[in-house]
């Protein structure tokens, strides 16, 4: 195999120091004895001319044709290679001195292509030949011949010295010895005196035993100092982890190293730096920003926004991006922030957070977020102002939450109760002074827990919901208002029942149809219904007033058709649809009862508003044990709800139910949306129930300032670039 040489730049004197380097090689191992002096001066002199000849065709440039292809090549590929430790040796036993390199290059050819393997051959010879400080270093004998001594070109082997070790040729990460640094690059340069090594032109560093590279236009390692410098476009690869960079700088001995103007991209979030200082702790960034690959949002009771922002809520969830303002109307930044990427949850800790809305500040206390491909970010306090779970009257503090595991949410409150009143049956009475009141929960994905208490109605009460599987789930109340198919919301005593809620869509003539199957134990309290004295009224209080316990189990359907007709758009529209339902329950008490319903529902559309009205006929037959599931809606009722956009900061809206046989409201609430379209602040209030409640919707994709950020790799490998 015939390698090229690197394009080492020679005087044209130094041919004939490479003839005679040659030729002194040669008479070196000697010629036959027994031929006569004068034959052997003439062939010594033949020899002489014949290797000036050959040494002159093999030293000279490279031809016109091979540099015009080079030139005329896509790409360089990188022909020179460093491997630290690297410090040229000479044979020790040797009396030759140290060759003197040319300016700028490499003492000998031979130092310059550090592509040959120093270890796989020993050529025959004799002394070197010192007659010239820039004449070409010799070899001498194998038996004399050092493990660090460097091998001739490979032109010059003859074979029976040996072949080539191809796999020195190579660069191979997996062989190369733990702590050896190797430079690959167009161009490399070796000074002696400095001690240091240049590569330039698509260079390449690697150490050997890290997954690790670094890329860049130039690369300095000085050995003295142990410190690797790396100039323009910088790019390092670290377990599949991309950074890039203007400047690296690197100290091998104390795995410390600066990366200026930093650019990086951890799970899909965004990393952008003025400057990053690396150890073995991690990378930390100064003066940066940090942008999520998907916005945030955080809401609240959304249940409970007007009509028409309830479909902005829905999109909002869907497609998060779509409803993110040119502007934002509040900023968030953060002294300091520390992302250890190794963590699938409670990956971001967040150090002296603040939202800015304009000029007013509000200051975040420490929390923890989980950040990334899925952000689950939670707010470490925010304001309550409601009924506390319906215990009565209206409480206001804080909320606290903290982040457990990758989707747990813990939050507790204290509160200030101001009215309520207690369960006597006597609903004028009131407690006109504050009592204090508490609340504590705990949600996940498939998890909810809710405990609350207030003093003025001295009253506990709590819920626990779990998601089974997809369709069915367990839900258990004590004094709560838990979902009761088409009854709406009842509140039971006690209630603990298991729920399997199944759909479909693929039946003809019908949007949907739904099944509901319930069963379990329930204890009643006709006390619960004394929310308000409108409330008490709706309920037949002579079917039972003592505290029943019965298990129940009931079967249900609704359904829901596609639009009768529909007109317009979205914005300005009308449609029509026909709802109705079948509901079935038994009792272990012998009861039994079944309720059927039937009505039209017409929706329009007309810009800023949006209504919906509908009416309803309904047969009951038979009745229940307990007061709390009765059918407050008669057999004769409608209802109407709307939403109306007063401006892009406000929107109201309201809903109305009426039981024409009782000629009683069974619902009457008002909600409003207050704020930017990137945060709002939903407050609603059902004045049949007494039920008040705040919540809020908030988006924010904007980027992240910071003053600090730590980033920290896994747990055994700490450092981001790892050269």
């Amino acid at each position: 195999m015939i390698l090229k040489p690197l394009s080492a730049r020679y005087s044209k004197n130094n041919h004939a120091q490479c003839g005679m380097s040659h030729l002194a090689k040669i008479i070196s191992t000697g010629l036959p004895q027994e031929g006569l002096r004068v034959k052997r001066t003439l062939f010594a002199t033949a020899l002489c001319l014949l290797f000036v000849s050959n040494t002159l065709s093999i030293c000279q440039a490279p031809p016109a044709e091979a540099k015009s292809a080079s030139k005329n090549s896509t790409k360089t590929e990188p022909v020179g290679t460093l491997l630290h430790p690297l410090v040229p040796k000479l044979d020790e036993s040797s009396t030759a001195e140290a060759p003197v390199a040319p300016k700028g290059r490499f003492a000998t050819p031979i130092q310059e292509s550090l592509e040959y393997d120093i270890n796989a051959i020993k050529p025959e010879g004799g002394e070197a030949d010192q007659s010239s400080d820039n004449a070409a270093p010799q070899f001498a004998a194998p038996e004399k011949a050092k493990v660090d001594t460097l091998k001739p070109e490979p032109e010059r082997i003859s074979p029976e010295l040996g072949k080539v070790d191809e796999s020195s040729l190579t660069i191979n990460e997996d062989t190369t010895l733990k702590g050896t640094i190797q430079i690959v690059a167009d161009d490399t340069e070796y000074d002696q005196k400095k001690n240091t090594f240049l590569g330039t032109g698509n260079a390449v560093a690697i150490i050997a035993g890290q997954n690790s590279k670094l890329e860049a236009d130039m690369i300095l390692y000085d050995q003295n100092s142990e410190l690797m410098d790396a100039r323009g476009n910088v790019r390092i690869f670290r377990n599949g982890q991309l950074t890039t960079g203007s400047a690296f700088k690197f100290k091998v001995n104390s795995d410390e190293y600066l990366i200026t103007n930093p650019d990086t991209e951890v799970q899909g979030t965004s990393i952008v730096a003025r400057k990053a200082y690396g150890t073995d702790d991690g990378l930390t960034f100064k003066n940066g920003t940090m942008k999520m690959p998907k916005p945030i949002v955080v809401s609240s009771n959304i249940g409970y926004a007007p009509l028409n922002y309830q479909t902005d809520l829905m999109d909002k969830r869907m497609h998060p991006e779509a409803y993110i303002p040119d502007e934002a109307s509040f900023k968030f930044s953060a002294k300091k922030m520390v992302y250890e990427r190794y963590k699938d949850h409670d990956n971001l800790t967040v150090f002296g957070g603040r939202m800015m809305f304009g000029k007013l500040g509000v200051k975040l206390p420490k929390f923890t977020a989980t950040v990334g491909q899925e952000n689950n970010v939670t707010f470490p306090v925010t304001p309550y102002l409601g009924n506390n779970m319906m215990s009565g009257g209206l409480n206001v503090g804080p909320n606290f939450h903290r982040s457990l595991g990758k989707y747990g949410v813990l939050s507790y409150a204290p509160l200030l109760q101001f009215g309520g009143r207690k369960l006597t049956g006597r609903t004028t009475e009131t407690n006109n002074y504050p009592g204090v009141g508490a609340q504590i929960g705990y949600q996940t994905k498939r998890l909810q827990a809710h405990l609350a208490y207030g003093s003025n109605s001295d009253l506990l009460i709590g819920d626990l919901k779990y998601k089974i599987s997809r369709t069915a789930r367990y839900q258990g109340g004590i004094n709560r208002f838990m979902e009761d198919g088409l009854f709406g919301f009842r509140r039971a005593r006690v209630l603990s029942e298991f729920v399997d809620t199944r759909s479909t869509n693929k039946v003809p003539f019908l949007a949907s149809l739904m099944f509901r199957t319930a069963g379990g134990w329930a204890q009643d309290n006709p006390q619960l219904i004394n929310l308000t004295p409108e409330y008490a009224k709706l309920f037949n209080k002579t079917t039972s007033v003592k505290n029943v316990s019965a298990f129940r189990f009931s079967e249900s359907i609704s359904a829901s058709s596609h639009p009768l007709f529909k007109i317009g758009n979205e914005k300005y529209g009308l449609s029509s649809n026909l709802t109705g339902g079948l509901a079935l329950r038994y009792y272990s008490t012998g009861d039994a009862m079944a309720m059927a319903q039937f009505g039209p529902n017409l929706e329009a559309s007309a810009d800023r508003f949006k209504f919906r009205v509908g009416y309803t006929q309904s047969a009951i037959r038979g009745e229940s044990p307990f007061v709390f599931d009765q059918f407050i809606q008669g057999t004769r009722s409608a209802y109407v709800s709307g939403g109306f956009k007063v401006s892009k900061y406000l929107t109201l809206g309201g809903s109305v139910g009426y039981n024409f046989v009782d000629k009683l409201a069974y619902t009457k609430s008002m909600t409003a949306a207050i704020g930017p379209q990137d945060f709002k602040l939903l407050l609603s209030n059902d004045f049949i129930t007494g039920n008040q409640r705040m919540g809020f919707d908030l988006i924010y994709g904007q980027q992240i300032p910071f003053n600090r950020l730590v980033l920290k790799g896994t747990p055994d490998h700490g450092r981001l670039g790892g050269i």
